[in-house]
């Protein structure tokens, strides 16, 4: 029975990003510092590295990096995030996409989804359906056949579209909440709950800690790429579910699962973090001493100014990628006694 429901948890979250319309039945993953796929794939690519490039046709794309260069037609649907996102060439299906630039070089078949820093629609290209975007500075000099919904600071409409809908973010100075030391107090007792959650949890599950810090430590940089990516892909296809009445229920469980992987992502990174600790400096302590030492080192990290939101995206990213990763090796084992 736990088995069983390993295996549910599991199979729910990774359906999730399958929900996505992705057509082909198999995936081709590519991970490493430089990517260039220059030869056709008929099939799905799965893509992460500091610079992905992708030069000859796919039938689909999910890609994380620094820099993002779709350069030869997709069949289906893009999903990508990185620091720079450029789509230069014709998209068959919908483009989901977050960077801190995005710019918009081919025409896409269906709807796209866009959040960034800056985001433009370049002149000529056209949006089949409609456009949803959210960013700092966003541009449409194509050509939107649905509506064009925006959420920006700055937005210049050069282009067309069907129906226009733009809403300005304003800027406005909250008032500050009651700190302690330089953090707010609510996020002081939260930081409290997961401690005491973490500790319980290391103490009586010993050996799902185990199995998701192997994964860890296992292809690092790809499983962060993964975990972001999933993160989002996931939120998404979560909506496209919930849109019809009967995959309310679906959608519904499915935001749990990845609410609860999301929250635990923490608790996991902490104790790999503070097992690798120990193991360079040759303590022996066992695994609280460990879990409590990632702790209060990840918590740290979390708090310094500007890197730590980043550091806060990396322990979620990879905790979340281990988590998937290891459910799928207990189902496995799972199977295998049953069989």
């Amino acid at each position: 029975m736990v088995n069983g429901m390993k295996c549910l948890n599991a199979v729910l979250i990774l359906t999730v990003l399958f929900l996505l319309s992705f057509g082909g039945q198999a995936l081709r993953t590519f991970s490493g510092d430089t990517i260039s796929i220059d030869t056709p794939v008929e099939d799905d690519v799965f893509a992460g590295g500091s610079m992905v490039s992708i030069n000859a046709p796919v039938d689909s794309a999910v890609v994380a990096g620094g820099t993002v260069n779709i350069n030869a037609p997709v069949k289906g649907d893009v999903i990508a995030a990185g620091g720079q996102v450029y789509v230069n060439s014709d998209v068959g299906g919908k483009v989901v996409v977050a960077g801190g630039t995005v710019n918009l070089g081919g025409n896409i078949g269906t709807n796209l989804v866009a959040a960034g820093g800056q985001v433009s629609i370049l002149p000529g290209k056209v949006i089949s359906r409609d456009a949803l975007i959210s960013g700092g500075s966003v541009v449409n000099s194509g050509k939107v056949n649905g509506s064009l919904i925006v959420s920006a600071d700055r937005f210049n409409n050069t282009g067309t579209a069907g129906k226009v809908d733009f809403y300005k973010q304003e800027k406005r100075e909250e008032e500050k909440p009651k700190t302690m030391g330089g953090i707010g107090i609510f996020s002081l007792l939260g930081i409290l709950g997961y401690f005491i959650l973490g500790l319980i949890l290391v103490k009586y599950l010993p050996g799902v800690f185990e199995a998701v810090d192997r994964e860890i430590r296992s292809s690092t940089l790809f499983k962060t790429l993964l975990g972001f990516v999933v993160i989002i892909a996931s939120f998404i296809a979560v909506l496209l579910v919930a849109v019809t009445v009967v995959g309310i229920p679906l959608a519904l469980i499915s935001m749990m699962l990845i609410l609860s992987g999301i929250m635990l992502s923490g608790t996991f990174t902490s104790y790999s973090l503070g097992k690798w600790i120990g193991e360079q400096a040759k303590l022996d302590k066992g695994d609280l001493v460990y879990f409590v030492i990632g702790f209060v080192i990840l918590n740290v990290l979390f708090l310094i100014p500007l890197v730590g939101g980043l550091f806060s995206i990396v322990s979620m990213s990879l905790g979340f990628a281990a988590i998937l990763y290891a459910a799928h090796g207990l189902c496995r084992m799972g199977g295998s006694k049953a069989a």
